[in-house]
């Protein structure tokens, strides 16, 4: 991967959108559980309920966790594949009750953010967006503008 993309100031971008976003989805989210399970619950995938509430109480705060990881360019690029496979499991859960005709609350930014079956083609849109800054980063160089770039400066012999 050559040009553009593999410049530092591109992946930084991508760090800091696709961080952001992550960091916000999962504060959001944080002080309603009960509307999270909800939202899981409206794509009928037919999820145990203890799965569907560890989901609900965990999975904001594993957002939030990965969101300043890829700020801070902290383990970076598992942050990245992580952040990629989260964003297309949510991907294709949307799309499957998209087909299905299902009335999804996304619950991407909390309840009722973006519901409504109007949205859906905008969810699947922004998610596809996320996945392309996931995939960015986790393909790109690493860049010199994270913690990761300067604890492996740390790691190189001193040179006078």
């Amino acid at each position: 991967m050559g040009g553009l993309l593999s410049s530092p100031y591109a992946t930084l971008a991508s760090r800091i959108v696709l961080g952001g976003v992550f960091v916000f989805a999962g504060v959001t989210k944080i002080p309603n559980p009960g509307a999270l399970a909800s939202a899981i619950r409206s794509y009928e995938l037919h999820l145990p309920e203890w799965f569907v509430s560890l989901a609900a109480h965990t999975l904001p705060y594993f957002e939030v966790l990965l969101g300043v990881y890829l700020l801070a360019g902290l383990f970076t690029k598992i942050s990245a594949w992580a952040t990629s496979g989260l964003t297309a499991l949510f991907l294709l859960a949307l799309l499957q009750g998209a087909l299905r005709g299902l009335e999804i609350d996304c619950g991407c930014f909390g309840p009722s953010a973006d519901s409504g079956e109007g949205n859906l083609p905008l969810a699947a849109a922004r998610d596809v967006g996320l996945l392309a800054l996931g995939l960015h980063i986790a393909l790109a160089p690493l860049g010199r503008f994270s913690v990761d770039a300067l604890l492996r400066r740390g790691d190189e012999p001193y040179r006078a």
